[in-house]
């Protein structure tokens, strides 16, 4: 299975910042491959000297690059074995759960995911879904002009598949 077309991943981090403050963001810097049955999704968060992650502002996205260590820490990889995970019948649906190993930050955890499919022929058209704790990934609670966002970030990643 090769991606195919558009993949995204969309993250926001909430949860106990300082007056409520929240960062969000997207990019389409995503690639997806399966080989011997382990499905390995690759976020690219580094653009240059700036994160791939775009947020509202130019400047948040610089100083989330450097927050992050994006320098050292370019990518961010989830793999999960694709036989522990329901695929849908042809012109199907599946909702389900799945567990993988997410490096991030130089750090390798399990995590758990949710995740709904859909299928036509040989395409497979995906969205996952998990929170983490960033600080369960040696990331220090990101702040801007002194005001801190929460330590749990929710991810989603879209992307589709083609069976060849």
């Amino acid at each position: 299975m090769r991606s195919t077309g558009d993949a995204s991943i969309e993250f926001h981090l909430h949860d106990g910042g300082t007056a409520g403050l929240t960062v969000g963001g997207e990019s389409n810097e995503l690639t997806v491959v399966e080989s011997g049955g382990t499905i390995t999704v690759t976020a690219k968060l580094e653009c240059g000297e700036t994160s791939c992650m775009k947020t509202d502002s130019p400047r948040r996205d610089k100083d989330l690059w450097r927050h992050l260590n994006l320098h050292q820490y370019p990518t961010a990889t989830l793999t999960a074995d694709k036989r522990t995970l329901q695929m849908p019948a042809d012109n199907g649906k599946v909702n389900g759960k799945g567990t993988g190993m997410l490096n991030l930050h130089g750090v390798t955890r399990q995590i758990s995911f949710t995740y709904h499919a859909t299928r036509t022929g040989s395409d497979y058209e995906i969205r996952a879904f998990t929170s983490i704790n960033i600080a369960d990934f040696k990331i220090e609670r990101p702040s801007f002009f002194g005001v801190h966002t929460g330590v749990k970030a929710d991810i989603k990643v879209e992307f589709n598949l083609h069976e060849v």
